[in-house]
């Protein structure tokens, strides 16, 4: 059920109110339960976006039953306008249990209009929840909605893979992360941030560290001297390497590579990256050289964006080649360890592609900030500002 409303909040409220009213009524008998969560508000350019954004905030209720407001801003049109409607999000009942809903608030501003956003959101804030801030699209660092509302949120949601300016957006997001963590005082200041591309990375990070959980492969891990990392570009002008930079400053971090002050070249749509490692075996200062390339995929009409395979290869004494990539199958990965004097091992692995909605849903199960992600994220960033 929708209705719209005047852009006044006291009006929405009421009109909130009736909509409970209605769907106890609606609802036959069953309970109607009024379980908000937390406050996600979203940000979207175009209707296709707030299309988008309306439909992840449906599934969104089974596991975070919300209070959604969405902002649909198009500052580009002439007439300044602003409107907003107000909807419940209820899933279908099963006999004799509670009705669950959610609530969505729509704002529909154009034209100048627009710098009224914020001051309309701030106060259909549901109190004592936490707020979570949603921005699809390119340049999110850069939204005015941002700026007005980074102090009263508690999580940043933005989705790299969407970067039109890859290496200038992956800077920013690492720039926003640093100034969010090392501020004056005790401990961490401002919002979480999530970024959903590395979201995406879980499974393959999951399936990296598994060939290493053994006794045989666990001395290989710190002898890595080659990596390979594939991706399947989104679509788009310009090619996107973030899932696979994020990918690289995840092994960086969790195995003390550091950056060579040259650490980046690019060799037609390969991006080489330059690093060092502590060397095994020769004495606590010595070091050798690392090498990571970031490259697009070959991959078929239609493929899924993200990354197409990872390859990790020992070449310092025992020769030792660890594999990750996808297969045909939509969903698994085919796992495969090859180490001189050993058997070959390989394997069909389970390796998810959630869908938007399950990804966003896992971000805003966490509570705190991330440190993987951060740590990574660290590496990727310094390495992003290196891009020619």
């Amino acid at each position: 059920m929708t209705t719209a409303t005047s852009v006044d909040t006291a009006g929405i409220e009421r009109e909130l109110g009736q909509l409970w009213k209605n769907n106890a009524l609606e609802a036959g008998g069953h309970a109607v339960t009024r379980a908000l969560t937390l406050n996600l508000v979203a940000r979207a350019r175009d209707s296709a976006t707030a299309d988008l954004v309306s439909d992840v905030v449906q599934r969104l209720t089974a596991s975070h039953p919300n209070r959604a407001v969405l902002a649909v801003m198009r500052p580009d049109e002439a007439e300044p306008r602003v409107e907003a409607f107000v909807q419940a999000n209820c899933l279908l009942a099963s006999q004799g249990q509670p009705q669950v809903c959610g609530e969505q608030i729509t704002i529909d501003a154009r034209g100048a209009a627009v710098a009224q956003v914020a001051s309309l959101v701030l106060p259909l804030l549901v109190p004592d929840l936490p707020v979570a801030l949603w921005l699809p699209g390119p340049a999110p660092f850069d939204d005015p909605l941002l700026a007005r509302l980074r102090g009263v949120i508690d999580r940043l949601i933005v989705d790299s893979r969407e970067f039109a300016d890859p290496a200038r957006d992956l800077a920013a997001m690492g720039a926003f992360e640093a100034a969010d963590t090392k501020g004056p005082g005790a401990g961490p200041r401002g919002p979480a941030l999530s970024d959903l591309s590395w979201a995406t990375l879980t499974p393959w990070r999951e399936l990296t560290a598994q060939f290493f959980d053994t006794r045989p492969l666990l001395p290989h891990l710190r002898r890595i001297d080659q990596v390979a990392i594939s991706y399947v570009p989104p679509a788009g002008p310009r090619l996107n390497p973030t899932a696979g930079l994020l990918l690289a400053g995840w092994l960086a971090s969790c195995l003390g590579w550091s950056p060579l002050e040259d650490a980046v070249s690019v060799e037609g749509e390969t991006v080489r990256l330059h690093l060092r490692r502590p060397a095994v075996g020769v004495g606590p200062s010595a070091i050798r050289l690392v090498t990571i390339d970031v490259r697009p995929a070959a991959a078929e009409a239609g493929a899924a964006p993200g990354i197409a395979s990872l390859r990790l290869r020992a070449i310092d004494g025992v020769m030792a080649d660890f594999r990750v990539e996808r297969t045909g199958e939509p969903g698994h990965a085919l796992t495969a360890a090859e180490v001189a004097g050993h058997t070959p091992i390989s394997r069909l692995a389970r390796c998810e592609e959630p869908a938007l909605a399950e990804l966003l849903a896992a971000e805003l199960r966490l509570l705190s900030r991330d440190r993987t992600f951060a740590g990574a994220l660290r590496v990727a960033a310094t390495l992003a500002a290196r891009l020619p």
